[in-house]
Formats: structure tokens, C-alpha cells, sequence
């Protein structure tokens, strides 16, 4: 499930981390490469119609590796493919080594790969958009929960519902990240090697902790 959810989020990373991978030729290979995807995401709306089927709308289900061969007679390498015969396009998926990243940017956001703690405190790793970079990083960790629907829904074919999860993480250096409490104790313990910083938290009235302020406090503690 894990795998499934990294694939269903970071589809569209292909689009930063392109030169990750052996190109030749110009850059113009990588602009179609870029198109494909575009195209693939501006036909998504088909894909609410297609998951009431329970036929297979992919030549086959699994990615397959492959080479891209240009017209002007460059090749790209390092990509996983598969046809989807509805919408009539070739989805592309990227092969990266997320150990090898150290900062991905995708518009105007920024990801890093990192180590954390799960919910069960187990150390796992994933993406994280990074809200505030610096000896302490500020980390926002998106992943798909599913919600198992009530009776009264089930009686209607739904089974089950599925929802965005997000949370801010807080790693230091090269630590594991941890969750963030959202509490004046735990940033004030968490930041308690600067002095400053602490003291810079004491003097806000802060009654909410909320992600704008959680990010000012880190910020601070990040410039001095």
C-alpha cells in the first residue's frame, strides 16, 4: 500500500527530476517527455469514469521499463511506462532512487526525502514538502487515508472513502523527523539549544499554534 501511495502522489515528479536520468540529444526530448505527462494530467477527469469499471482500461497493469526514441534521434532512459487504450496515451512513470535526493522541486514547491517516525514509532521514510529549510526543517507530510464507510453508505456500493492526510514534521540536522505537537511546550523543548529562540517564543501571545506561526518561530530560529 505504501509503494501504491508514493506512486499515486509523485507520478508528476518526473517533471523535476529529469536530469537524474542518461539523456542524449537536446533539451527538446525532455519538453515532450514533459507533454506527455501534461497531457496524461489534463485527461484525469476520465479517471472517475474509469474506476467504475472493472475493466482494465491499461494494455497491461504493470509498469514496464522502455526507451524513448525521439524524432530527433535522442533517446531517454530511466523511465517506466504502460498504454492506457481509453485515453489513448503512454503514461509515464519516473524509476528515481529517493536516497539519491537531496531537495526536488516541483512549480514552486519544494521536497525532500527524508527518514521519520510513523505513527506506530517506527522509523520509516518518505516525501515531505518543505516549509522551512535550515539546521531545523520545517515539514509538511501529505498520505492517503482511507476511511471505511458506514452501512447505511455501503448499502449504496460505496465501501469505503479516501481523503488527503496532512501533518507538519520537524527534523533537526540530519535526526530523524518527528511529528509536531502543535504546543508551545514541545517548539520551546524542541528549540530549547537556542536561547533566543526560546525567548522569542515566550514573547508571542500565541493561543493557536497554526502552520504560519509554527514556520516564523522556525524561521527565527533558523537565522540566528
Amino acid at each position: 500500500m505504501k509503494k501504491l501511495i508514493i506512486t499515486a502522489i509523485f507520478l508528476f515528479s518526473i517533471n523535476a527530476l529529469y536530469s537524474q536520468y542518461q539523456v542524449g540529444g537536446t533539451g527538446e526530448s525532455i519538453d515532450r517527455a514533459r507533454e506527455v505527462n501534461r497531457m496524461t494530467k489534463l485527461n484525469n477527469f476520465s479517471l472517475d469514469r474509469m474506476q467504475k469499471s472493472k475493466l482494465s482500461f491499461f494494455l497491461e497493469d504493470e509498469w514496464q521499463g522502455g526507451v524513448m526514441f525521439a524524432s530527433d534521434s535522442s533517446t531517454i532512459n530511466g523511465f517506466s511506462y504502460r498504454y492506457n487504450i481509453y485515453t489513448d496515451q503512454v503514461e509515464l512513470r519516473s524509476l528515481v532512487d529517493p536516497g539519491s535526493i537531496k531537495m526536488l522541486t516541483i512549480g514552486t514547491k519544494k521536497f525532500v526525502y527524508s527518514t521519520f517516525l510513523n505513527n506506530e514509532n517506527i522509523e520509516d521514510a518518505g516525501y515531505f514538502e518543505l516549509i522551512s529549510n535550515g539546521e531545523c526543517k520545517l515539514l509538511l507530510r501529505r498520505q492517503i487515508e482511507f476511511t471505511r464507510a458506514s452501512g447505511d453508505i455501503e448499502a449504496y456500493g460505496a465501501n469505503e472513502s479516501t481523503k488527503i492526510d496532512e501533518k507538519l514534521f520537524i527534523k533537526k540536522g540530519e535526526d530523524v523527523a518527528v511529528e509536531l505537537v502543535k504546543s508551545k511546550e514541545f517548539l520551546r523543548d524542541f528549540i530549547s539549544d537556542k536561547e533566543q529562540a526560546v525567548e522569542y517564543l515566550d514573547e508571542k501571545l500565541v493561543i493557536f499554534l497554526t502552520e504560519k506561526k509554527i514556520k516564523e518561530i522556525i524561521d527565527y530560529y533558523n537565522n540566528i
